[in-house]
């Protein structure tokens, strides 16, 4: 294991959320999603009511709703990158932090938390590191996100070069010739039934390398963890190394303009699955 660096700057994750204060909260002027038969003028709390409505009782996420993204990216960034942190940093980053080369994948990533999770697990240890990270995710709106949001985050770290991609393609039927060390699922099967979190479950194992690990990560809801958990015990070529519900609070400082409008997600409990997929001889 390389030797840890501790430095006592500001954590990357606080430039990069500053950054999406100062450019992702600005919203166009008229909705194009609302019942109304014109654009309606756009009402930020609105927004953001809207934003927190649709992921329960069988709500609708409007992902292709540009408002809809710039309230995600404040109220959940980062939040799910410190979920995303944790889970490497406590179960998979002492397997891969002496690999120079690394290649992970995002399954319906949408601005890919996971991507400066990876970033900022692998600065924190000596050696120099080559990564590309791909995102998969239908809706096509997110790839400047992504690409904008990642390549920020690794100028604030000194021994990565990145390199990233993206498609936009249906995670429940995506294949690919490529192999990946990290294969994430976040977030992702709470949105789906049965049938469809099988199908990204089955495409996750075809795009990880032997040994490589597949991430899940979801909400701590009972009814939800006992379905994620169910498809995976009788998922073929996985091995479940853990399982566990962790709290994590985010420790970005929010403006008080910010807070009070948006009302970010802080901290909540998430429930997570870290698996690994045999050698091709098991």
């Amino acid at each position: 294991m390389g030797e840890i660096i501790i430095e006592f700057s500001e954590p990357p994750i606080q430039r990069l959320m500053q950054h999406v204060f100062d450019n992702y909260s600005e919203f166009d002027e008229f909705c194009e999603f609302t019942e109304d038969l014109e654009p309606a003028p756009v009402d930020v709390e609105g927004c953001v009511e809207c934003h927190h409505q649709s992921y329960f009782d069988e709500g609708n996420p409007i992902y292709e709703c540009d408002n809809f993204k710039r309230v995600y990216l404040v109220r959940y960034l980062a939040r799910q990158f410190e979920q995303s942190d944790f889970v490497i940093k406590e179960h998979v980053l002492h397997h891969i932090e002496g690999k120079a080369d690394l290649s992970a994948v995002s399954l319906g990533g949408g601005p890919a938390p996971e991507a400066l999770a990876l970033m900022n697990g692998l600065s924190s240890y000596e050696g120099d590191h080559n990564l590309f990270f791909d995102n998969i995710d239908c809706e096509a709106s997110w790839e400047d996100i992504y690409h904008d949001l990642a390549h920020r985050f690794v100028k604030r770290v000194k021994n990565i070069k990145l390199k990233t991609g993206f498609s936009s393609s249906d995670v429940t039927s995506y294949v690919s010739d490529k192999q990946y060390d990290i294969v994430f699922i976040s977030w992702l099967l709470s949105e789906m039934d049965e049938q469809d979190s099988s199908n990204v479950l089955d495409a996750a194992r075809n795009l990880a390398a032997p040994l490589g690990h597949i991430l899940v990560i979801d909400r701590d809801e009972s009814s939800l963890v006992s379905r994620i958990s169910a498809l995976i015990g009788t998922a073929q070529g996985l091995a479940l190394v853990e399982h566990q519900s962790k709290y994590i609070h985010s420790i970005v400082d929010f403006p008080p303009d910010i807070k009070a409008t948006f009302s970010p997600d802080m901290g909540c409990d998430c429930a997570y699955w870290v698996l690994q997929i045999p050698p091709n001889d098991f």
